[in-house]
């Protein structure tokens, strides 16, 4: 949904120098210091655009409808920075570079990596992303879009969440989920951008001994370090030091768990394997880094899929703090946490997924963090959202960036912390206020729909008027953040989100806003799109809405559908029988756009995970075929009960807000 440019904005495009063609969208924003001065000798390029701001730092530059777009800001005496945009987005926060000072450096971490499994043998129908016999030329086509942001950290960390081995591996553990990664992973992160790998996690002994050793054998032919596994526990325990612009650097990674079963995951004694770590280790080991070191632990554990880390992992990762380590970065969810700022050092609960094939919808929202440090002393961070659209990493934009932010606003915010808006990214750190998005005015415009389709973690996205001077809100969380269909297709990804065919397409949308969902219907025809597949991070019995547009040129019937997958029922099952609950049905005539919302209730109990399918039906008597198109779709999981005053809905942890595209 493409949105209007303030009349202050198109009176300045009229005093800068800047030509506007046809077919093009204008974007505008800032660039200014941490402290929000202009920063007018600053360059802003994209493409074959380059630009310069006006006095008040001020940058409007043209890009046409394809997208995204890279912009590469810079100016003296700061940290370069890249932020991606869509075409649709038109006006930007303001973007803040980071001054340069004297033993001021720049670390970036990303969540967790593989290349195995689906990268090779997708799912039925669907694309294959890396060929054995071009590893290393397929897994660049996948890495490029990130590694403009990763190659501007002077030391960048990444999770390697497998071993890795030329040939093959054929003696794994037993355990339910096993795999491994071919050995070219090691050049394709080097060649990215990447300095170190974390080796402690709960995938890094799968082959045993054997995996070990072809994964350092590896890792020993680029340049990266690595720690947090070995052949005894004494190897696996011992950090990677080098150097950072003169000052020592340390790097500790660890597993938060044996395993259940035997040969354990974990070394010990003579025994190889992962290092596994607790609150004792972590003090002990902690002490054994130099003073001036900076130091980096990072500890693989938690509960999978889930929204905030357990009271074990929080205890530990902050007595690491307690203990003298500099920045605590956590992994193994697969989706986003919130981060803390604790003792005035940074805590990262969960990175999510950085290279991954998971299909989950909630593990496909990932993020790069950067972290600048004087010294062992935190300085500043700066989330750049991730979108793992199809497997492939991808900066995050438009709803589905939106939706990222929003959620480690709301998460970070119950730590304490406070997140704001830096161009695309968000950023964090002393004097960082909370970006809060005000309650929804009662006029007829907010009325107009009972669902605000804000791209929010947890938003005032419900309204009720209630008087003229009174309106009741409700909070809550949105399960579907692509529902726009903007990031479907992104940087030429193929789409694995949606169930498309020859009737059900993503394509452009007329009207030239974006994208939306076109259905065509024969006479009596039955066609259902939908979820591709299940999303296992909800809440239980929660009371939900389905919301969107709709239009039709004929008469059709669309059915609303809640899908299931009970416990313990296997995926290909559950995607062909799983139990299925009306949602609501409409009925439509040729016509103008249709808003709609539907309420239900998410299911109680032996429900594993959940999706939303769409069944459309023509007219039995249609003498032509009928189309459908669909779009800014919604299900909203609610979240707080109606409250009327704003100081009930403050009262809600999590009301900070970034603001919507």
């Amino acid at each position: 949904m493409r949105y209007r440019i303030p009349v202050a904005i198109l009176f300045l495009l009229l005093l800068l120098p800047l030509q506007v063609w046809p077919d093009t969208t204008v974007v505008s924003f800032r660039v200014v210091s941490e402290d929000g001065s202009p920063l007018p000798n600053a360059r802003v390029s994209s493409g074959e655009q380059r630009i310069a701001p006006s006095r008040d730092g001020r940058v409007v530059l043209s890009v046409s409808d394809e997208g995204p777009h890279l912009l590469r800001v810079s100016a003296p005496d700061h940290y370069t920075m890249t932020h991606s945009i869509a075409a649709t987005e038109q006006l930007v926060a303001d973007i803040q570079l980071v001054k340069k000072t004297d033993g001021r450096r720049l670390l970036l971490f990303a969540g967790d990596a593989m290349l195995g499994r689906r990268f090779f043998e997708p799912r039925a129908g669907e694309p294959v992303l890396v060929r054995r016999t071009s590893v290393l030329e397929d897994g660049k086509n996948i890495l490029r879009f990130v590694k403009p942001y990763v190659e501007l950290a002077d030391i960048a960390s990444v999770n390697l969440e497998t071993q890795l081995s030329s040939d093959t591996l054929d003696n794994p553990v037993p355990k339910s989920v096993t795999f491994y990664s071919p050995a070219e992973l090691a050049a394709l992160l080097e060649w990215t951008g990447f300095d170190y790998v974390a080796l402690g996690n709960n995938h890094t002994f799968d082959y045993r001994d054997a995996g070990i050793h072809s994964t350092m054998q590896a890792l020993e032919k680029t340049t990266l370090g690595y720690s947090g596994a070995g052949f005894d526990e004494r190897q696996a325990r011992k950090p990677y030091t080098t150097e950072l612009g003169g000052r020592p650097i340390s790097f500790l990674s660890y597993v938060g768990w044996p395993g259940g079963f035997t040969p354990t995951q974990t070394a010990s004694g003579d025994k190889g394997g992962a290092a596994l770590g607790d609150e004792q280790t972590f003090v002990a080991d902690a002490a054994k880094i130099e003073k001036d070191a900076i130091s980096v632990l990072q500890h693989h554990s938690g509960i999978e899929y889930a929204e905030r880390p357990s009271l074990t992992e929080r205890t530990n990762l902050r007595t690491a703090v307690d203990a003298g380590i500099d920045v605590a970065i956590g992994h193994h969810s697969h989706v986003l946490q919130g981060l803390e700022i604790y003792n005035d050092r940074l805590i990262a609960y969960s990175m999510g997924n950085f290279l991954f094939d998971q299909y989950i919808y909630s593990t496909q929202a990932g993020m790069l963090l950067y972290v600048w440090m004087d010294g062992d002393t935190l300085h500043r961070a700066e989330i750049v959202p991730l979108n793992i659209n199809g497997y492939v990493p991808t900066p995050a934009t438009g709803a589905f960036r939106y939706a990222i932010l929003n959620r480690l606003a709301r998460l970070s915010q119950g730590f304490g912390t406070c997140l704001n808006e830096s161009g695309a990214h968000a950023i964090l750190g002393d004097g960082i206020e909370c970006a809060t998005v005000k309650l929804p005015a009662a006029d007829a415009e907010s009325m107009a729909m009972p669902i605000s389709l804000l791209e929010a973690g947890v938003s005032p996205v419900g309204a009720i008027e209630m008087s003229a001077e009174q309106t009741q809100h409700r909070y809550g969380v949105d399960l579907l953040p692509r529902g726009d269909f903007e990031s479907a297709g992104q940087y030429g990804v193929p789409i694995r989100a949606w169930l498309t065919g020859k009737q059900a397409r993503v394509v452009a949308a007329r009207s030239g806003d974006g994208n939306e969902l076109r259905v065509s219907l024969d006479s009596d025809e039955r066609v259902r799109t939908g979820m591709k597949v299940f999303e296992r991070a909800f809440r239980v019995s929660s009371p939900s809405t389905v919301s969107g547009r709709l239009r039709a040129d004929g008469n059709v019937s669309v059915r609303f559908l809640l899908q299931r997958r009970r416990v313990g029922q296997g995926l290909a099952e559950a995607l062909e029988d799983g139990p299925l609950t009306e949602i609501g049905v409409l009925s439509l005539a040729a016509g103008e756009w249709y808003e709609f919302s539907l309420d239900h209730q998410l299911p109680r109990t032996t429900t594993k995970s959940i999706r939303l399918l769409i069944e459309l039906r023509s007219d039995l008597a249609a003498d032509r075929p009928v189309e459908v198109q669909l779009d800014d779709l919604a299900w909203i999981e609610w979240h707080t009960p109606w409250t009327r005053s704003d100081d009930d809905a403050k009262s809600y942890a999590t009301h900070s807000q970034m603001r919507r595209p």
